[in-house]
């Protein structure tokens, strides 16, 4: 939906001008967003970037082993915004757990527990 109002998604100059009592929206443009699945992630960086490389790993084994992990995207970001995005994915996931239980990320427990 083009044109919502997101206060938490502010550039670092805005963030500034409401901390000194000014309430400040971005517009945000989301009408040529595409979505895209994926299940695998790698994480690399340099002093100045964090670089999280996603793709998706279709776990099927061929004749020669498994299919590989064909990676798509690539998000590169400074470190404040990965902090940023680190603490959200925290709080996303631990509401998460608190309405539907722990999220076991170990394949064999997680398999266990279907029995």
């Amino acid at each position: 939906m083009p044109d919502e109002t997101a206060p938490t998604a502010q550039p670092q100059a805005l963030q500034g001008q409401q901390a000194a009592g000014q309430q400040i929206q971005v517009s945000i443009d989301d009408s040529e967003m595409a979505s895209v699945y994926v299940n695998f992630f790698r994480v690399t960086g340099n002093p100045d970037e964090v670089l999280l490389d996603l793709g998706m790993y279709s776990q099927v084994m061929g004749p020669s082993g498994p299919e590989p992990i064909e990676l798509t995207h690539r998000l590169v970001m400074n470190f404040v915004t990965a902090k940023k995005l680190a603490e959200v994915l925290r709080v996303v996931v631990a509401r998460h757990e608190q309405a539907f239980g722990v999220i076991e990320v170990d394949p064999n427990r997680r398999l266990r527990g279907q029995r």
